[in-house]
């Protein structure tokens, strides 16, 4: 009947296009009378009405049901449903119908709404619902959504309908070939003839990517304000979107790669080439990590894809891209330099701009690796590792270019041009190498090793991946370091040069004092100069550098054999020198290094009398405890004075006997002891001493001799270097040794009858030593000292008669049991 009623009234609307399911007041009133007359309920009513329509638009037939009529049956059908629900009576266990139908409604229900969810969700069904959702203002889409949602939520029954699960499916389906068709239609656009249209797939594929990605954000927000419909039949919107995208994509990502990977190995010697190759690929990685996020974050349960596996397909890519990074980099500092050589305009500035280029390229290096995004951990270490041996690769390149740069104008500049040039480039220099010292922070390396292995077991391989780090960056930095040292030495030199006349003409000696001052008034304009041009941090480093040169020249032009008075006045004008250097602010330490320490030892010792210079040999020589080179054997003596007037003293000497004297080996004849007190300067009145031969047992002679000194002032006895000299001769003299005691050191006699009640001195015989620096001070001022050719003329004589004799080994040689003199 309602049928009859519902054809009669489209039949009657025949010039429209849709019917909206609306009946004739006087028709409703009889269908209703009969509902009433029959005992059919609300609910059995308001199906009739909506299986009706659906049959309706299932059929076809003409006119075409209108969407929104079936969406109002359904709204009546829901109203009735609340109406006759009989689950507050039966409670939620009830597992039969919720409310009073039949079977035969049951099944009839079922049917029908299963081939209208069919019919409307049919995958060549316009117009599009799920995918990209952006026509979600399209009234024809509202009201499908509206009535799947109410499909969905009306529940007849507490079992799951058939009609639901077909809904669940076909929403499922539907949403996959949406996002295929989208898919398909997207990527008509990719050529994919292989390495011949790679880039240009490359490009419309990461444009692709990024629509997709864009489409899915979207669904994401729409979903989220608009999902009841895949709440209710369970389907998991992301899940069917993810699935659809993983199997159509990843396919085409994966063959787009390939012919990737053959144009790269194609064009390996062409930088540009890789170049834009690498970055369209890189592109392309970004998009698909940010689609694949998007993708698995709002899943509930994700899945595993095979797009997840994305870094694996631009690992190839990957490694090219690091050969681009370094090339590109290293190309770039070169091109600064070579474009600043072509420069010839004056350069007013402390430091190159190539230099400045030279860091922007390093800055940009770390920047574009910053931006990389890579989620491989293995790819995240090796791109850390190389992006800083990339940075600290091309600091060297820049530093050992402007290294060469200065070589090559050395041979085409004068000394003040080559020296301010020489500033400029150790300037540029350090100011690479000050940037690059804070790389460690600048890169976050402990930062990012801790966000790539948080897991304790992966501490040891964190540390060995920094100390690679740490290693790069020192290696670096070394490497600069020697260069900046290499050309300060330079400018150091090219000043000295400068300076080489006037200081020349102050270490001679003549007008030392004059000299000095037109010195020291050119070397202080100098370092204004220098001041000026050099960064202000490096500038102690270079007065270091140029202290250590001024002393070694000092050291070599220093006038050996002058007299005391110019060491006294060199020495002077190094104190000057020392206040002036500490004044334009050398670091103190530099001015008193071990080479600064020698010079004034040296000056302290020219500027001393001859007196006093044999008074520091005698006393250096009596004081050494070093065992003789070349064994001669030993000597036992005593010694000791006697106070006879206020200020005058006797001196007694008992020189026993020998020990241990090569006489066998030299064939010796006879040997005698000669006694003597040194400097004899001091002594004017006492001459040296002799004993009588010994011709018996001359490898353990016994002298059993006594020496006697008399009136001797005693205030001899509290000069230091003051000593006893005890010579061991044979007949020819070619024998000869001593052993020299400090007068100091000998007993007074007070309270003893003899000097044989004194204890004995068994000392070391020695050969003539001639090493001391006191007397090659001597000698050299023997040229024209009186009293210092006397006493290197003596030392001489002795020296000149003395022959080689054993050396002591120790272990084979027993004489080596004496090596003290106590």
């Amino acid at each position: 009947m309602l049928k009859n009623a519902m054809e009669s009234s489209a039949s009657e609307i025949k010039n429209k296009n849709s019917f909206d399911g609306r009946l004739p007041e006087d028709t409703r009133q009889n269908l209703a009378e009969f509902c009433t007359k029959n005992s059919v309920s609300a609910f059995s009513e308001a199906l009739a009405e909506l299986l009706t329509l659906m049959e309706w638009h299932n059929e076809k037939k003409s006119p075409e049901v209108h969407e929104t009529a079936i969406y109002n049956a359904l709204l009546h059908l829901e109203k009735a449903v609340n109406q006759s629900s009989a689950w507050e009576l039966y409670g939620n266990d009830y597992d039969g119908p919720l409310i009073n139908i039949t079977t035969f409604e049951m099944n009839l229900m079922e049917q029908t709404v299963s081939m209208y969810i069919m019919n409307i969700l049919n995958e060549n069904a316009p117009p599009v619902l799920f995918f990209p959702l952006t026509d979600l203002c399209n009234p024809d889409v509202i009201v499908k959504w509206r009535i799947l949602e109410k499909i969905a939520s009306i529940k007849v029954t507490a079992e799951e309908t058939v009609y639901k699960r077909k809904l669940l499916h076909c929403i499922d389906q539907r949403i996959q070939c949406e996002v295929k068709n989208w898919l398909t239609k997207e990527l008509e656009k990719l050529k994919l003839s292989g390495k011949s249209t790679v880039l240009k797939d490359t490009e419309t594929l990461t444009k692709v990517v990024k629509d997709l990605k864009s489409c899915v954000t979207m669904a994401i927000d729409v979903t989220a304000s608009e999902g009841t419909l895949f709440e209710d039949t369970g389907v998991c919107y992301f899940e069917s979107v993810s699935q659809a995208v993983d199997e159509k994509l990843y396919p085409i990502c994966q063959e787009v790669m390939e012919s990737m990977d053959v144009y790269q190995q194609c064009h390996q010697s062409f930088h540009v080439n890789m170049r834009d190759s690498c970055a369209s690929s890189h592109a392309l990685y970004l998009q698909l990590k940010k689609l694949v996020h998007f993708l698995k974050f709002p899943q509930k349960s994700p899945k595993p894809l095979k797009l997840e596996d994305y870094n694996s397909v631009f690992a190839k890519v990957f490694v090219n891209l690091l050969q681009v990074l370094q090339s590109e980099c290293h190309n770039r500092i070169k091109r600064a330099i070579e474009a600043e050589a072509k420069d010839t305009g004056a350069n007013e500035e402390k430091i190159l701009s190539s230099s400045v280029i030279a860091l922007n390229c390093i800055c940009t290096v770390i920047d574009e690796w910053k931006h990389m995004e890579m989620e491989d951990e293995d790819l995240q270490i090796a791109f850390l590792v190389k992006v800083a041996d990339i940075v600290c690769d091309g600091a060297k390149i820049f530093a050992e270019a402007l290294e060469h740069k200065l070589e090559v104008s050395k041979l085409q500049l004068k000394d003040v041009e080559l020296t301010r040039k020489a500033c400029i480039l150790v300037n540029s220099v350090e100011h690479i190498r000050k940037y690059l010292q804070n790389i460690p922070q600048k890169m976050q390396w402990t930062e990012r090793l801790d966000t790539i292995h948080a897991e304790p077991s992966s501490a040891s391989l964190k540390e060995q991946v920094l100390r690679i780090l740490n290693l790069i960056h020192q290696s670096m930095d070394s490497h600069l370091e020697q260069i900046r040292s290499r050309i300060l030495k330079e400018i150091v030199s090219r000043v000295q040069r400068q300076c080489d006349k006037l200081r020349c003409s102050w270490l001679e000696g003549t007008t030392t004092n004059q000299s000095f001052d037109k010195y020291m008034n050119y070397l202080d304009e100098q370092m204004e100069s220098l001041h000026e041009f050099l960064q202000e941090d490096l500038y102690p480093t270079f007065l270091s550098y140029f202290w250590s040169s001024l002393m070694m020249c000092i050291q070599n032009e220093f006038q050996e054999g002058q007299p005391p008075e110019y060491a006294k006045t060199i020495k002077q004008n190094i104190q000057d020198l020392k206040e002036y250097f500490l004044h334009i602010n050398i670091e103190e330490w530099d001015v008193h290094r071990r080479l600064s320490q020698q010079i004034m030892d040296l000056l302290e010792l020219n500027s001393k009398t001859t007196f006093e210079l044999q008074l520091d040999y005698y006393s250096q020589i009596a004081e050494s405890i070093v065992s003789p080179v070349e064994y001669l054997g030993h000597i036992a003596f005593q010694a000791g004075y006697k106070v006879t007037e206020a200020d005058v003293i006797d001196l007694y000497i008992n020189v026993q006997k020998g020990q241990r004297l090569p006489a066998r080996k030299l064939e010796m004849s006879e040997l005698i002891v000669k006694v003597e007190l040194c400097p004899n300067t001091l002594f004017p009145n006492q001459l040296p001493l002799k004993s009588s031969p010994v011709t018996e047992d001359l490898d353990n002679p016994v002298f059993n001799e006594l020496f006697q000194f008399f009136h001797l002032p005693s205030d001899v006895l509290s000069v230091k270097g003051v000593v006893i000299q005890v010579r061991v001769l044979n007949q020819d003299n070619s024998y000869s040794a001593e052993a020299v005691l400090l007068l100091n050191q000998v007993q007074n006699m007070s309270g003893f009858t003899s000097v044989e009640f004194l204890p004995v001195y068994l000392m070391p015989l020695r050969k003539f030593d001639m090493s001391h620096i006191s007397y090659q001070v001597l000698e050299s001022r023997s040229r024209w000292d009186k009293a210092a050719k006397q006493f290197i003329s003596s030392r001489l004589k002795s020296d000149k008669s003395q022959k080689k004799f054993f050396p002591c080994i120790p272990g084979k040689n027993m004489m080596c049991n004496f090596a003290s003199n106590n």
